[in-house]
């Protein structure tokens, strides 16, 4: 029986109503796509106020105690009654995400709804205005449930979805565990169902590795897919904004919806746009005769993920690709000392100012007040703040990197130089994409808690996610098994930039 059929048929069978007295919606409900969501909403087999009561329920339920993963940080209190306005005029006839409840990440402007980057320094930051992105899907009708948690203003210093608003993110699968960073609450939030998906943003691991430790799918888009404006900034030469879904046609629809140009965000001027891409990308997804490049460089820092790695190639060549092993030049190897590090060194100051310049009163407007709030706020009781971060904060106030000879080489001469390499590797082996762990180790141990089962032999177990972030390419990190300690562990298809749509249909292909 069909999914959707299966559950109209259990719903009858419970002798739910869709009567003013709303009835509450098994937990199978929780693990249909977007397309069952859509028709179960169209035809009315519940109503989006049991949708978005269920997904409360289930925060309720493990946010702040059962599990106790601390991934959402504040609620929409007006979710409610959007659902019951959308149910009111549901006509049967409705756009791919109406009436859909979703959660965003804290570091994206929400209209009336406190952004704060989880900084006790923006605790009262309410902007005025949406931004884009999240726009975007409001447009479509769907409900904004709340905002997710994430490390301190998007950037983890050894304390891996830990911010001083929200706590700490903790792995659903493994308490002693983190759900890494920085979009942690969204990547937990979306494995626990408390929404159908969850808007995160990703500089340097922190869409990807989040979806790879809670066994969920995690798109980095090629830079300027989504538009950026209304994000609170870490370094706009890699910042992005993506999704994180529960599976990969869920990605399609709401990467769709995204997939469009603001004159705001001048990345997002310079790429082709095609209405339904991505939707149609994934209808005949294959990997028969695609040439997948395995890169080698990263392996040998825990056994149980090389060998997952080895069990997902083989499922590869039963498929019908062609494998290509493949040792990348030596500087891929760490484009966090050669690229993101200094370039997020140099741009954070220069670029948080300005996004503080555009909040309203309320708010600090510049770098200065902003830290001149945070030591107060800091210091008033309890020290919430993770120290690395503090001193990171501290250390930008007085930084004069963006004028620097390094930082303008890098963007000059190191940056497009890697991103010929890579283009040149790519043709020169005919490859559609290259394939590696999305991280080298699992999940790390909580920062106060210790684990004895972790291996790790990487000085830095993200340095594969480092690529595509200094190339500006797509990566997508998809559920690929458990370790021994029941910890999911990701493997990433990474393509050419600008082919987003061809590469989630290799994902869709793997996947199914």
């Amino acid at each position: 029986m069909p999914k959707m059929k299966y559950v109209a048929a259990l719903l009858c069978a419970m002798s739910l109503s869709l009567s003013p007295v709303q009835a509450k919606l098994p937990d199978k409900v929780m693990d249909l796509s977007l397309t069952e969501l859509r028709y179960a909403l169209d035809t009315k087999e519940f109503t989006a106020q049991q949708l978005v009561e269920a997904c409360l329920q289930r925060i309720a339920k493990h946010d702040k105690q059962g599990l106790a993963v601390h991934a959402v940080i504040s609620l929409n209190d007006q979710a409610l009654a959007q659902a019951k306005a959308f149910d009111m005029h549901n006509d049967g006839h409705n756009p791919p995400l109406a009436g859909i409840p979703f959660l965003v990440k804290d570091n994206i402007n929400s209209k009336g709804l406190a952004t704060t980057g989880g900084c006790l320094a923006l605790s009262d930051n309410i902007p005025d205005k949406n931004a884009f992105a999240l726009q975007l899907l409001l447009d479509q009708g769907a409900i904004l449930l709340g905002k997710t948690n994430l490390s301190e203003l998007a950037a983890s210093y050894g304390r891996l979805g830990y911010s001083s608003v929200g706590g700490q993110t903790v792995n659903p699968y493994n308490q002693l565990r983190d759900a890494s960073g920085s979009s942690s609450g969204s990547a937990v939030a979306t494995a626990l169902r408390f929404a159908p998906f969850a808007l995160g943003t990703d500089t340097s691991a922190s869409i990807r590795a989040p979806a790879s430790t809670t066994g969920t799918v995690g798109l980095r888009p090629s830079l300027g897919l989504i538009s950026r404006s209304g994000v609170i900034p870490l370094s706009l030469t890699a910042d992005t904004v993506g999704v994180i879904t529960k599976d990969v046609p869920d990605q399609a629809v709401v990467l769709d919806v995204l997939n469009q140009a603001d004159p705001a965000d001048a990345a997002t001027l310079n790429l082709p746009r095609q209405a339904g891409v991505f939707e149609q990308a994934i209808k005949h997804a294959s990997l028969q005769g695609k040439r997948i490049g395995v890169v080698t460089n990263f392996d040998h820092a825990n056994a149980e993920i090389d060998a997952l790695k080895q069990q997902a190639m083989q499922r590869l060549k039963d498929k019908g690709a062609v494998l290509v092993e493949l040792k990348l030049p030596e500087i891929f190897n760490d484009l966090w000392s050669v690229v993101l590090g200094p370039v997020g060194d140099a741009e954070f100051t220069p670029q948080m100012n300005a996004y503080l310049s555009t909040l309203p009163p309320s708010s600090p407007h510049n770098y200065s007040e902003f830290m001149q709030l945070l030591r107060q706020r800091t210091h008033a009781g309890t020290y919430l703040i993770n120290p690395g971060r503090y001193q990171a904060l501290q250390a930008a106030a007085t930084t004069t990197l963006t004028d620097g000879a390094q930082y303008i080489d890098i963007l000059s001469n190191v940056i497009p130089g890697l991103r010929r390499m890579y283009q040149d590797l790519m043709d020169g082996k005919n490859l559609d994409a290259l394939f590696f762990a999305t991280m080298r180790c699992p999940p790390s141990v909580i920062s106060t808690k210790s684990d004895p089962t972790y291996k790790c032999s990487a000085p830095d177990p993200y340095t594969p996610s480092y690529m595509a972030s200094a190339l500006g390419v797509p990566e997508i990190s998809l559920p690929s098994g458990r370790d021994s300690q029941n910890l999911p562990i990701g493997m990433s298809f990474m393509g050419r930039f600008g082919q987003d749509p061809a590469l989630l249909g290799l994902a869709q292909a793997f996947m199914q």
